[in-house]
């Protein structure tokens, strides 16, 4: 066994002891706790032993999570590989709806993304609140997943439970990249949410220079207020964002606003 092994092994021996002395655990939730925690660690060998035991791969936890959730978004590439020949669900939901491609979007893993939609993971999956493995990406400025889950059509007008899309997102943490992919793909950069707020008044707000310049570029509703009754240029005085506020002066309004 490798240094590196044993510094994972440890670890998992450890929590495999206070698992097993756990007494209100029956014994079949003491194995789906072991499998889950060899994932979230990358114990292949360990996850093999106890698969070929007869623990149910699909199993989740007492915290909702499968082998495959916690494998993806640790980046166990492996596992995730290993876990979907051993027939994983990969469309599997935990107890806020997210799925391992959700995780992995989030959580930047490229390869574990390619893997799971391979194995036919479903792009467009929301979770509980309404979030999809695209909005995830984007919040993160994954621009890589991005790309690749809009290539599988991945739906760009989706909104979660406040009415925020991928590109709100995006431009609400600044991420010139993701906001320019997205809106060469339809985008709607007009589109508000639940605060009547635009991905421009989001971008403003958060002081994101960089992701107003590219959306000031695609006629922004320049002119659009939230449900304070402020534009984004109000915003952009009020903060006191004066590079942002001569952005805003020098973009031409739409034939719409």
């Amino acid at each position: 066994m490798t240094r590196q092994a044993r510094a994972c092994f440890q670890p998992f021996i450890l929590l495999l002891f206070l698992i097993f002395h756990s007494p209100g655990l029956t014994q079949t939730a003491r194995d789906t706790e072991s499998l889950v925690t060899a994932a979230e660690i990358g114990l292949l060998d360990e996850i093999r032993t106890l698969l070929d035991s007869g623990v149910n791969v699909n199993a989740t936890n007492e915290s909702g999570w499968t082998a495959l959730m916690q494998a993806a978004m640790n980046g166990h590439t492996d596992v995730v590989k290993f876990l979907i020949v051993r027939d994983a669900d990969v469309n599997a939901k935990g107890d806020a709806g997210w799925e391992a491609l959700m995780l992995a979007a989030q959580f930047g893993h490229k390869e574990i993304v390619r893997e799971l939609i391979t194995a036919n993971a479903n792009v467009n999956s929301r979770s509980v609140n309404g979030s999809t493995a695209l909005m995830f990406a984007a919040s993160n400025g994954h621009d890589e997943i991005v790309e690749i889950l809009l290539k599988l059509q991945a739906a760009v007008e989706t909104r979660d439970y406040l009415g925020r899309t991928a590109i709100m997102f995006a431009a609400a943490d600044g991420y010139v990249k993701v906001v320019q992919q997205l809106i060469a793909n339809g985008a709607d950069t007009a589109a508000k949410d639940e605060e009547s707020q635009t991905a421009l008044i989001l971008a403003v707000k958060a002081g994101h220079a960089g992701a107003v310049r590219v959306l000031c570029n695609h006629c922004p509703q320049i002119k659009a207020a939230d449900r304070h009754g402020k534009t984004a240029q109000q915003w952009a005085e009020e903060k006191n964002f004066p590079g942002i506020l001569k952005l805003l002066k020098d973009t031409k309004p739409c034939k719409t606003d």
